[in-house]
């Protein structure tokens, strides 16, 4: 036997096995693990997101009936912004692993895609990614330079306010998302409990409270079809309250 033929045959034995493809792992290189740090960082920044709106949202339909969410640049361009941070989250979720019911993580994407596609996570961020702002700012600009009266363009910001909803109620996510994040999780870990536990509290009174003054704030707009000045000038509640309750010098619950 020539050496050539020997250091063939050695080389055949020493080369290992390649396991077999299973039909689960097709694709596994593209999956989003829930614990990958890539994954950590989105997660805490949309957190981040979900509660700048928890207060933007009902401040800007609120106050305004939605007018400065398109009229106000600044307001126009961090909306949109958002807009395409939900689009990404949207695609991002189609490869995102999960964990059943048992507890068991589900990796496979083509089971990724099915259980997002028909979840309700699934019809709230394709809603809330579409970029109603940019639409309604456009078709506002266009009934403004043909002269269309003031209450067809309020209906536009009606119709804007109902689209916004809809991102709050994504907010259901925030406390699955806290569940699943290192960071928080790590930093819960190192916390007094009780004093977390109240700080929780006293957030969700500030933001109830934020969001039933805000309510409040959106009825009288509805009353008047308008905002700033003139709700303290026509009939609605707001004037009401001034006409028969406030005394100059006292203390103004409203804040105007």
């Amino acid at each position: 036997m020539s050496p050539k033929t020997i250091k063939t045959q050695n080389a055949m034995k020493n080369m290992t096995p390649s396991p077999p493809h299973h039909p689960s792992l097709e694709g596994i290189d593209y999956v989003l693990f829930p614990h990958d740090p890539c994954v950590q960082i989105w997660d805490n920044f949309f957190l981040c997101v979900l509660l700048y709106y928890c207060f933007a949202i009902p401040y800007t339909v609120g106050v305004s009936g939605g007018y400065w969410m398109y009229h106000n640049i600044g307001w126009f361009f961090v909306n949109m912004l958002l807009n395409l941070v939900y689009i990404a989250d949207t695609i991002m979720q189609f490869f995102k692993a999960y964990y059943d019911k048992d507890g068991r993580i589900v990796y496979e994407l083509r089971k990724i895609a099915k259980n997002y596609f028909f979840s309700i996570n699934f019809l709230l961020n394709l809603i809330a990614s579409f970029p109603m702002q940019l639409v309604i700012y456009m078709l506002d600009r266009k009934y403004e330079a043909h002269g269309e009266p003031s209450e067809t363009r309020i209906g536009f910001q009606h119709l804007l306010t109902i689209t916004q909803l809809f991102r709050l109620l994504s907010i259901h996510r925030f406390n699955l998302l806290t569940k699943s994040s290192t960071l928080i999780q790590t930093w819960w870990e190192r916390q007094d409990v009780a004093r977390v536990m109240l700080a929780s509290f006293i957030l969700k009174i500030v933001v109830v409270s934020h969001w039933i003054a805000c309510f409040w704030s959106f009825i009288a707009f509805i009353q008047v079809g308008t905002f700033g000045s003139a709700l303290g000038e026509e009939a609605n509640w707001i004037s009401n309250w001034y006409e028969s309750s406030y005394v100059e010098g006292g203390i103004n619950p409203i804040g105007w």
